[in-house]
């Protein structure tokens, strides 16, 4: 009986020593699955600005070109931008052409909208009969540990230091350890607060379905 007392508990402490050494690891595995999943919706909505951005700006002249696109690109990223900054607040969020939805009222983290999005558009365009739009926005990384590692592989130009580090976690799965984070992400400065941030970029090209790029002339 003794016996069979003193297995159970080894058995016990067994199952209490594997729950130890697996929970931080499944934890660190959902927070990225967490922040993979927001950054392959907000890349497909950034693909759709891109899209419908090129679309709008092929109904006015080349000099509205770029300022009809930006306002539709807005307007769609606001629904992506996730400020950390959020309140009823006018200077909290972003203009209302962008933040403000008929019969539903204003989308919340729209504040820093404006410095996330960044619209291109040639002037004199490339390919005569379409029109090429450029998008790229810079989406705050919110989840812990998680964000803070993306942001800093998204780097491109990381110090030595950095480097050694990056190999080091490469090699030795120092990402599994939250104390151990000491490399310098990928940031944008926001109200005197670094955020870490990725940048997503996409390019679409929308045929224009008529005789010359000069038209229309309004």
């Amino acid at each position: 009986m003794a016996k069979r007392r003193s297995l159970r508990r080894s058995g016990e402490g067994a199952i209490l020593l594997e729950f130890v050494l697996c929970f931080p690891l499944l934890i660190v595995l959902f927070l990225f699955t967490m922040q993979l999943a927001q950054i392959m919706i907000t890349w497909q909505v950034v693909h759709y600005a891109a899209y419908m951005g090129a679309r709008s700006a092929m109904t006015v002249n080349n000099i509205r070109r770029k300022s009809q696109a930006e306002k539709v690109a807005k307007r769609i990223l606001a629904v992506v931008s996730a400020s950390p900054v959020d309140s009823n607040d006018a200077k909290n969020r972003a203009p209302d052409e962008y933040s403000k939805l008929d019969g539903w009222g204003y989308l919340p983290g729209t504040k820093y909208l404006e410095k996330q999005v960044a619209v291109d558009i040639p002037l004199t365009d490339i390919d005569p009969s379409g029109v090429r739009c450029t998008v790229k926005f810079k989406m705050l990384l919110n989840v812990p540990v998680a964000g803070r590692l993306i942001a800093f592989f998204a780097r491109e130009n990381k110090s030595g230091a950095d480097k050694d580090w990056q190999k080091q976690l490469e090699r030795q799965g120092t990402a599994l350890n939250p104390a151990l984070l000491l490399g310098d992400p990928q940031t944008i400065e926001l109200d005197k607060i670094k955020y870490p941030y990725i940048e997503l970029t996409s390019t679409s090209t929308v045929n224009i379905p008529y005789g010359t790029k000069f038209y229309p002339v309004y």
